[in-house]
């Protein structure tokens, strides 16, 4: 509701052509801005041709930017014909822009691709590989990368900025597409420096320099020093020693530790033993992890003192001895060697430390058994648990590392097997996985399955395609197939077992595409069968 105090203003009526006409209202009056143009060009007298705009770069794009504030202000505040502005803009649109020359470039135009010396795949196998390509499977990539590279192989010119583009996504797969980009694959990555790494130069390792790595963010450190002990192991590792000593944080200090695991050797033992007497646990505890991975060590003599004395063979098998080592407490020479987060604490964490410190080969030699027989005297006795879990620790070592591994997986968690199945060396990671794995569930059997490396060979493909076979399928997979089983187990010995795997799993699902993909990578890459003569 108006104010009554506010001024009538007369209404004009709602209706009639006064309605339908705009109300003019005059424009206030504003001082000119100092950064604006005061003056303006005089309306060009109807009937005549405005001139021509300027030539020349400086010249257009000043009367460009001129004719775009006129439009902004528009005819009816800044006077003028909005025809002829509308056409300025037209003409000094494409004067200023569409028409501008190209700069010249002063770089160096690229070499020539070299012609390609080695073999190119069949079409068979160019097929496979954009097949794989679209399922974006790296163990296929990496299972044709394999063979191409046996066959004296490489990829074809069209496919090489694809691999590339995943290479350098995907780090863990250069290894495999370097082998098969060739001569052309390698001076295509010279083009980019995202693709270096392709390149056949040396790695960027010097990328930061080896003082300013601790400064940078804690996920990186580590890698970048692992990096650069890969590339120059002496320089480093005399760095990471005199770094060590420098550092008052204990994070920098567990990185130049962990750092210590590319490459590690004998050579590492002086600074890790000085690592033990360090006052943080995080460092006490990296230092002690990679010196059982060393040997022969003063930390495995250590260890194999405290056994030799700790413990006695009897008819029930290994047992404590009365009024001897563990019979007390850890004095502070042997606290120096136990893990402190707590997973080698009384008796049985003593003894396991002990265990995890020394090789398979000390049983075998004290014991004057075998592997097999030495397993089975540890697994006797109220200590086996503690003495097979330190086993499992050191079954790297072993010269046969089946009967340690069914032995320690009666006293390991699932989990515990995992890693314990982890840590071997992939001869021999196959095996343990067959021999431990008689009475494993379906998920911890598939689990375990895709930690081994692929290809698998025909009797590890055979032995698990059994264990599956005797499992019941998971309601969520009824019917269909172990994917790990058919990805990764030997296509030649899955490809002659096609009837009987899809009479045990029926459906006919996506991971039996993939098994047919890798019968067709097999048949592509076979050499050709000989033509009789006529």
């Amino acid at each position: 509701m108006p104010s009554p105090l506010a001024p009538h203003r007369a209404q004009p009526p709602l209706g009639g052509a006064a309605f339908l006409q705009p109300r003019h209202r005059r424009a206030a009056v504003r001082p000119p801005s100092p950064l604006t143009r005061t003056t303006r060009h005089p309306p060009p007298h109807p009937g005549t041709r405005p001139p021509p705009p300027h030539r020349g770069g400086a010249g257009v794009k000043a009367e460009w930017s001129r004719t775009v504030q006129d439009l902004l202000i528009g005819t009816t505040r800044g006077g003028g014909d909005p025809a002829t502005l509308l056409s300025d803009c037209a003409t000094l649109g494409v004067a200023a822009f569409g028409a501008t020359l190209p700069q010249e470039s002063a770089a160096e135009p690229l070499p020539l691709a070299p012609p390609e010396s080695a073999t190119l795949p069949r079409p068979a196998a160019k097929a496979v590989l954009e097949a794989i390509m679209s399922l974006d499977d790296e163990v296929l990539l990496t299972e044709w990368c394999a063979l191409a590279k046996a066959g004296g192989v490489v990829a074809e010119h069209r496919m090489l900025p694809a691999l590339l583009a995943l290479g350098t996504a995907r780090p863990g797969l250069r290894a495999a597409v370097v082998e098969v980009l060739g001569t052309r694959g390698r001076w295509l990555a010279n083009t980019r420096p995202g693709w270096s790494w392709a390149s056949g130069a040396t790695p960027l390792v010097d990328e930061v320099p080896l003082e300013e790595i601790l400064d940078l963010p804690s996920a990186q450190r580590v890698r970048a020093l692992r990096r650069r002990r890969k590339a120059d192991p002496h320089e480093v590792g005399a760095f990471i020693a005199a770094e060590f000593h420098r550092s008052r944080r204990s994070a920098d200090r567990q990185v130049l530790v962990s750092a210590l695991e590319t490459g590690l050797g004998p050579q590492d033992e002086r600074l890790l033993e000085a690592a033990l007497d360090d006052k943080a646990a995080a460092v006490h505890d990296e230092a002690l992890r990679l010196l059982r991975k060393l040997r022969p060590t003063r930390l495995g003599a250590r260890a194999a003192h405290r056994l030799r004395h700790g413990l006695r063979l009897t008819a029930d098998g290994l047992d404590i001895r009365p009024d001897e080592l563990w019979t007390g407490q850890a004095d502070a020479a042997e606290q120096r060697d136990l893990m402190r987060d707590g997973s080698e604490k009384g008796v049985a964490g003593r003894i396991r430390a002990a265990a995890a410190s020394v090789p398979p080969s000390y049983w075998t030699s004290t014991l004057k058994a075998d592997d097999a027989k030495a397993a089975d005297m540890l697994r006797r006795g109220p200590w086996a648990g503690a003495l097979l879990r330190g086993v499992a620790d050191q079954l790297a070592a072993a010269k046969d590392p089946r009967p340690w591994a069914v032995a320690a997986a009666e006293t390991l968690t699932g989990m515990e097997q995992l890693e314990m199945l982890a840590a071997l060396p992939a001869s021999v990671a196959e095996q343990a996985v067959v021999a431990v794995s008689k009475n494993w569930h379906y998920d911890l059997l598939d689990h375990a399955c895709a930690q081994l490396p692929a290809p698998w060979s025909a009797e590890t493909t055979r032995a698990l395609m059994h264990r599956y076979s005797a499992l019941p399928d998971p309601r969520w997979r009824a019917g269909r197939p172990p994917s790990v089983l058919l990805a990764r187990g030997d296509a030649d010995l899955l490809g002659a077992s096609w009837e009987a795997l899809t009479r045990r799993w029926p459906e006919n699902s996506l991971e039996l595409e993939v098994l047919r993909l890798r019968i067709r990578l097999r048949e592509s890459f076979a050499p050709p069968e000989p033509q009789e003569a006529p």
